[in-house]
């Protein structure tokens, strides 16, 4: 054995993540957390955290920081795949500065591993959960250099001179060791109010808990609201979605129970955020968690659970013991689009989850994903009436409680090879780093950069949120009357009421406020300016610089709100006048129906405004090319609807070009 070239105390290893999102989320970097106490756990001491993302220093400081730090090893966080610009450029900088530094990143940038290791400076990259790879990675570190034998730690990919060596993925990490984290890596290397705001100050806090009347309680006045995580992995493998876990694991209780007491003591935390992706799957581990987290009296929501995972019983059970809401991946109101996307689930499950969280006063949002392969007007129109039904459950319920986003092929995934196969991205290296490119710091909801997965031209295919919206609207109107529709409304995200005796600056007129937007929820409580509710605890928080978006993609655009003075909401044509397209369907959304056939001519307008001339003329020239060439157009999508991964599976050729190598990791898990 050669000499070691470290011992566990000299080597200096820094973690860093990435800025994702314009301003920094609630949702902890728990991944990078967790890799860095399980490398001090190893003995590895020297292990420090410089959380870029909280922090949001310049770029040039940042660079300047780890320059002067010098690390051995730099691990690179890179938990979306829209991180790719930005780690290019650090990597690349660091390579010419620190050219003994070695490069090592994790996250699901990681499925994109052939561009990574081409294409940037990064030597290294883990696939898979990062706590056992980064510790055998850095054990075999301190003994050689050597490539070759870097073969036997599992869990990397790497160039061994030209070639593109996989050394397949690790062991799970135990139960018991899911999401070990020490927070007060949070308090030295990053902004610790961020990730535990009061929960007065958090808008997060208060899109979930403002309607339950047990915010009043006196002994919550004051509390902060924080994030844990109870479990790791999905049942689930829908074709959109790209994860690294295999199958879920849940948190032992009494440990979950043990982190959740931990942080009321510290942090003075009275609300808590679950942030799994699958809550709940399992009922003897549901039943025993209601059991425990009831002594301690917070009240918590559910970010990720299964439509087909709950029950009136079951959700009473939750409700009794704190919890305030409940999110699920909806995705759609069409039966074959729920094929496609593997969710395993049928459409009944979300009309009944919908029925259920309204029987049992407890909130939710419908999130859709539009625009995947198989997506038509006849989908689109199903999806509409399941938007409608969610609207018309409860009148005093925003009906527009909706976040719609569109289909973005993300590597790891069946979507990303599907639209390889058809040519929307291309297949190799340098075609795909360009698509890498196009989609960083993009969001989800920005459909100006969605691939036209479906076959159908732009003009139609934007034509589908604005359609939904109205129709849930025009539901709404429908059986509640539109008295009742603009009392929601007023109180909705698109407007923020002021008063007469207020300032002359905030009187005249409708004024347009831009915010950032946060790229998780589109069309969302959560993106809404605090209401003025006299008797809501959360309506006179201060603006605070944090994204309650937390938990998916990035985006660099802005959204935009109106002020309206005294609840009088904006008249037809001074919407119109001001081109404040989006805010006029949901202002006139049975005009807006009545007139769904000239859609198109609407988004033409809308995305001239936003994205200039060119853009609008290209939207044009695709959109009559379309209509010209339909009659001979050979069927786009020329599938049965199944899922997605047995289509790109057993339909569709495989790429002659595509390294054996990265076969696993386009699959994903």
């Amino acid at each position: 054995m050669e000499k070691e070239l470290f011992d566990n105390k000299a080597l200096k290893i820094i973690v860093v993540t990435t800025p994702i999102r314009p301003i920094p989320t609630e949702y902890p970097p728990l991944g990078s957390m967790a890799v860095i106490k399980a490398l001090r756990k190893a003995g590895f001491d020297n292990t420090q955290f410089y959380d870029i993302d909280g922090l949001r220093p310049k770029y040039e400081e940042a660079l300047k920081y780890l320059v002067a730090a010098k690390p051995d090893v730099l691990g690179i966080s890179a938990v979306v795949s829209t991180a790719y610009e930005y780690v290019k450029k650090l990597s690349l900088d660091i390579k010419r500065l620190l050219p003994d530094t070695t490069i090592v990143l994790g996250g699901n940038l990681g499925a994109s591993a052939e561009i990574l290791l081409h294409k940037t400076g990064v030597d290294f990259v883990a696939v898979g959960e990062g706590e056992r790879t980064m510790t055998s990675f850095v054990q075999q570190f301190i003994q050689s250099r050597n490539k070759a034998d870097f073969r036997k730690v599992g869990g990397l990919v790497y160039l061994d001179g030209s070639q593109l060596v996989n050394t397949g993925f690790q062991l799970p990490v135990a139960k018991t060791d899911i999401y070990d984290v020490d927070w007060q890596d949070l308090e030295k290397n990053s902004r610790i109010k961020i990730f535990f705001p009061q929960a007065t100050r958090s808008l997060l806090a208060e899109s979930t808990f403002a309607q339950d009347p047990r915010i009043f309680e006196e002994h919550r006045q004051g509390k902060t609201i924080g994030t844990l995580v109870a479990s790791k992995g999905c049942v689930a493998r829908c074709t959109f979605c790209h994860r690294w876990d295999k199958g879920i694991r849940y948190v032992p209780v009494p440990i979950l129970m043990e982190r959740l007491e931990y942080i009321i003591n510290r942090y003075n935390v009275g609300f808590v955020t679950f942030g799994d992706e699958n809550f709940g799957t399992d009922k003897r581990w549901l039943k025993e968690f209601c059991q425990e987290i009831k002594k301690f009296d917070v009240l918590w929501r559910v970010s990720g659970m299964r439509v087909n995972c709950v029950s009136p019983e079951y959700l009473q059970m939750m409700k009794e013991v704190g919890c305030s809401a409940v999110y699920f991946g909806m995705e759609t109101g069409s039966e074959r689009m729920l094929q496609i996307m593997e969710k395993k689930v049928k459409l009944k499950d979300n009309y009944n989850a919908m029925q259920w969280i309204i029987d049992n006063d407890l909130h939710t949002t419908i999130q859709l994903v539009l625009g995947m392969p198989g997506e038509n007007p006849q989908t689109i129109r199903e999806t509409a009436a399941f938007a409608a039904f969610g609207a018309c459950l409860k009148e005093d319920k925003n009906p527009l409680d909706l976040s719609i986003n569109y289909a973005q092929a993300l590597p790891g995934t069946p979507l990303y090879e599907f639209a390889r196969h058809k040519g929307l991205i291309g297949s190799g290296i340098d075609e795909e780093e360009r698509y890498l490119l196009a989609i960083s710091d993009r969001d989800a909801g920005d459909e100006t950069t969605a691939l036209p997965l479906t076959g159908y031209p732009k003009l139609i295919t934007e034509t589908w949120r604005p359609y939904i919206i109205a129709k849930a609207g025009v539901a709404y109107i429908k059986k509640y009357g539109k008295a009742a529709y603009n009392k929601q409304l007023i109180k909705s995200q698109y407007f923020s009421v002021v008063h007469s005796d207020e300032e002359d600056s905030q009187r005249a007129e409708v004024i347009v406020d831009n915010v950032n937007d946060t790229g998780y929820f589109n069309y969302p409580k959560e993106k809404r300016a605090l209401d003025s509710t006299r008797n809501n605890p959360f309506a006179n928080a201060e603006d605070v610089q944090v994204d309650v978006s937390g938990y998916t993609e990035t985006v660099r655009d802005t959204w935009q709100r109106m002020n309206v003075t005294d609840n009088q909401l904006p008249d037809f044509w001074s919407l119109l006048f001001k081109l404040q397209f989006r805010i006029l369907i949901v202002r006139y959304p049975t005009i807006v129906y009545r007139l769904r056939f000239f859609l198109p001519l609407f988004v033409l307008l809308f995305d001239w405004q936003r994205n200039g001339f060119k853009y609008a003329c290209r939207l044009i020239v695709e959109y009559l090319k379309y209509r010209l060439t339909s009659i001979f157009r050979y069927k786009w999508f020329e599938f049965d609807y199944k899922s997605l991964r047995k289509i790109v599976g057993n339909d569709i050729s495989p790429n002659k070009q595509d390294s054996e190598a990265m076969m696993p990791l386009r699959k994903g898990r």
